[in-house]
């Protein structure tokens, strides 16, 4: 079936959300019954030895639970492909109201078919309306076809943009030029808004044909080796050059080593990292149920249920994009698809955040899609939490280490973005809250790390004496907020003099200090939102205390929050190049 001007209006993009959510449940079901088919095999195998028979239960019982484990990744599939398509018609819906709005008022009509035309104002030469020499109508275009402008206007609108013209009648005066051009462009955009919906239309039915194929056989695959080496860009290509069944064997039997491969589809990652997740509950069940329980298995499994809880909720949709278990934990985010977004935004948090720990820092990224979301209807904005370094904690904070240990990641991580996008680039931000401003700043220093934006929160200092040293100065953003603790900290050099001649050498310095450099001098460098660091300045909430005001800056009353979103999106003509 084509789609058409009027089945797109009249479509409901909740209802392929309902169904991706059902597909989803599905899924996780799938999974739960593999759990418990593989528990009585093991059980099996324990009671049932020896004889033909017990071989033969072991190998059809082994093969089913396999056929079984790989079902739960492809019927995630559908969800994400239901959740894509029913964003780009939301998206689609917002364009066709917009051309409509702009009629309102107008001598242009749209009718129900997605026609345009502008009216004919009434011929002195009488006549009841839409007789000749009456009130009356001149096509401007169809909607979802190719429009076309009156010969008699094409003086007032231009050279027509296809389709054969259509003479006024004799004795007609023209419509004014502002409505004739207005008829072009509503006419223009009707059509390519139907030809984008047909095409997500066409696009999502030939995927979801070629899953139901792989389901028939089983969702089997040929075996591929993975890329030994190479950059994102480079396993972009090599992911694009695969087969169906190979990109299927490696989602079955290769999760954890695709999971967290840089310029793997995001799409991807999120299937295999979810499968990697179940796998890691089932795993800390069995180590807190343990006599005695395995130390830390209970938090970690507290910690990781609220992920999987986290990850289910309505909208945007979740992708987990990375899922590393192992000592602190690695984790990465994203709400929206970074792959089919129009604003991409990585945040980078600080001390103490693991993997233990990361449900307020999740909530922080989910809070910024939000707000850009609410700016920036007619764009797609994804948002990712990147805990994929391990930050200090506590005093380890006084050192570079963890920042400078990240380069490469984060590096990687940006480069994946730019390679597994479709279609036109994506604007991308990188927020760095706390030691993750230093994070991103060394990352910015030393290597070329694939971003537009840069953005400093509470940061104790980046690294760099001053924005120029950033490979995009003018594109430095910075925020601390009044009372932040981060203000507290003193430079390496006052501890210096503290450590040779005590408090008074170092009062003396921080005296010295804020009279020749307004105090700007951090632990980690010169303060971001100082004057003389060169940013373009944002302002923050005052908190109740230092401690809370170092993490209000994606609180939904702070102006932080409103000046990240514009940052973000583009839309940040409001934020300021001075310090207030």
């Amino acid at each position: 079936m084509t789609i058409t001007y009027a089945m797109l209006l009249a479509a409901d993009p909740a209802r392929w959300v309902d169904s991706a959510v059902a597909w989803r449940r599905l899924s996780r079901a799938l999974d739960e019954h593999h759990d418990e088919l593989a528990h009585r095999l093991r059980r099996q195998e324990q009671v049932w030895h020896g004889g033909t028979a017990a071989v033969a239960g072991r190998e059809s019982g082994a093969a089913l639970a396999r056929r079984l484990a790989t079902a739960p990744p492809a019927l995630l599939e559908v969800d994400q492909l239901l959740w894509r398509h029913a964003d780009r018609i939301r998206l689609l819906q917002r364009r066709l109201a917009e051309a409509l709005a702009a009629t309102r008022g107008t001598a242009v009509q749209v009718s129900a078919d997605g026609h345009v035309s502008v009216v004919v104002p009434d011929i002195a030469r009488g006549g009841p309306p839409g007789a000749p020499g009456g009130q009356g109508s001149v096509p401007a275009g169809t909607g979802g076809g190719q429009g076309s402008v009156p010969a008699g206007l094409v003086g007032w609108a231009g050279a027509a943009p296809g389709g054969s013209a259509q003479a006024v009648p004799f004795g007609v005066p023209a419509p004014g030029a502002s409505d004739v051009a207005l008829a072009v462009r509503v006419s223009a955009e009707i059509d390519a808004v139907v030809r984008e919906a047909r095409a997500s239309d066409e696009d999502t039915a030939r995927r979801l044909t070629a899953l139901a194929k792989a389901a028939a056989q089983a969702w089997s695959g040929t075996p591929v080796p993975l890329p030994a080496s190479g950059t994102p860009a480079d396993v972009a290509r090599w992911w694009a050059g695969l087969t169906e069944a190979e990109r299927a064997w490696l989602v079955a039997m290769r999760p954890e080593e695709l999971g967290r491969l840089d310029g793997v589809p995001a799409a991807v990652r999120d299937r295999v990292n979810r499968e990697l997740l179940d796998r890691e509950l089932d795993r800390l069940r069995d180590a807190a149920a343990a006599h005695p329980p395995v130390p830390g298995a209970q938090e970690r499994l507290t910690a990781l249920t609220g992920l999987a809880a986290r990850l289910d909720q309505a909208d945007p949709r979740a992708y987990l994009l990375r899922l590393d278990p192992s000592g602190d934990g690695r984790l990465v985010v994203a709400f929206g698809d970074p792959d089919g977004s129009d604003h991409v935004a990585t945040y980078v948090p600080g001390v103490g955040t693991s993997l233990d720990g990361f449900a307020v820092e999740v909530d922080r990224a989910a809070a910024l899609q939000a707000r850009a979301a609410v700016l920036a209807p007619d764009a797609t904005t994804a948002t990712v939490m990147w805990l994929g370094y391990d930050p200090p904690d506590g005093l380890d904070a006084a050192s570079d280490r963890a920042a400078l240990a990240a380069r490469g990641d984060l590096s990687s991580f940006q480069a994946g973005l730019v390679a597994a996008h479709e279609g036109e680039p994506a604007h991308l931000s990188l927020i760095g809250h706390s030691y993750g401003s230093l994070t991103v700043g060394v990352t910015e220093r030393d290597g070329t790390v694939a971003a537009d934006e840069i953005v400093a929160l509470g940061s104790p200092g980046m690294g760099v004496g001053s924005a120029a040293e950033l490979a995009r100065p003018g594109h430095v953003w910075a925020s601390t907020a009044p009372n932040d603790i981060v203000l507290n900290a003193p430079s390496k050099g006052e501890l210096a003099l503290n450590a040779l001649g005590g408090p008074a050498y170092m009062f003396a310095g921080s005296t010295v200090d804020a009279v020749v450099r307004g105090n700007a001098d951090l632990w980690h460098g010169v303060d971001p939102s100082s004057e003389q660091f060169g940013a373009r300045v944002f302002p923050s909430s005052r908190g109740a205390d230092p401690f809370q005001a170092h993490g209000l800056y994606f609180d939904e009353h702070s102006p932080a929050l409103q000046h990240l979103a514009e940052i973000v999106t583009g839309e940040h003509g409001t934020a300021n190049s001075p310090v207030p």
